[in-house]
């Protein structure tokens, strides 16, 4: 019951992403651009691809690949604390699931103020903050917006041939190569999150809310990755794979420390 909960949410999350992201496809200039969203952060990602494209000898694909990188370091900081507070989270995850345990039985409010009171505590004990955790989704979400519609709009995507990717057209959907991207992103989203999942893990208990969120990432989030590569831009899978790929190097990168520590 609990992965089909899953897998629903996950399609819905899918579904609900494309159907923002279709929501204008004109394409973006100053002249069209219209309202807060388009003027702050479509337009300016727009341009940047172009200027990337201008120095890069007009080459819009790796213009992508650069600007998704770029966009990526500058994004790592809060990358890395989001990552910092999972593994805390994880490390306290023991006491808190014993404090947890001593009020389960007790449904009144001061029991449960007391709970409350000895969590904060525990947060404070550890220098943990939970809203942490929910930074880097919350960021994520305008941040893929954003860039869905600066590459489907871009006025160059729908030009034969600046739109041209090593012999792809980096418009096209649906077509074997952006099959052969998508199985190629949907493998590189698997690895990455059986990355750090595997810290998860190997932490002490889990509860069955985390190891729920473990399932769900690490099986219906490719398959979500997979679909959406499949259905939007290759242009825009391009974005997907470099995403991937920063994913794995900045975990490889924030890791050693801990190693070695």
């Amino acid at each position: 019951m609990k992965k089909k909960l899953g897998l629903t949410l996950t399609l819905v999350l899918a579904v609900g992403l494309l159907s923002g992201c279709s929501i204008s496809q004109v394409p973006i200039t100053s002249e069209t651009a219209s309202g807060l969203w388009d003027k702050v952060f479509v337009l300016p990602l727009a341009t940047f691809i172009t200027f990337l494209y201008n120095i890069l000898s007009q080459n819009l694909g790796f213009a992508i690949i650069l600007a998704t990188a770029i966009i990526r370091l500058i994004l790592m900081p809060l990358y890395s604390k989001s990552n910092k507070s999972m593994a805390v989270m994880q490390e306290i995850q023991p006491e808190m699931q014993k404090i947890q345990k001593k009020y389960e039985n007790k449904k009144d409010q001061a029991s449960q103020a007391k709970m409350q009171t000895e969590m904060m505590d525990l947060y404070k004990k550890y220098n943990y903050n939970p809203m942490m955790g929910c930074i880097l989704p919350f960021l994520q979400m305008p941040v893929f917006l954003a860039f869905y519609q600066a590459i489907s709009r871009h006025p160059l995507i729908k030009d034969a041939a600046a739109a041209e990717f090593f012999g792809i057209n980096l418009g096209a959907t649906g077509t074997m190569p952006n099959y052969i991207l998508a199985f190629i992103v949907a493998g590189l989203t698997i690895l990455s999150q059986r990355m750090m999942n595997k810290n998860m893990a190997s932490s002490a208990q889990q509860n069955q809310t985390s190891n729920m969120m473990m399932k769900v990432m690490t099986y219906y989030f490719p398959f979500a990755m997979f679909s959406i590569t499949i259905g939007t831009p290759f242009a825009f899978g391009l974005y997907f794979l470099t995403g991937q790929i920063m994913t794995i190097v900045q975990y490889l990168i924030f890791k050693k420390p801990q190693a070695k520590k």
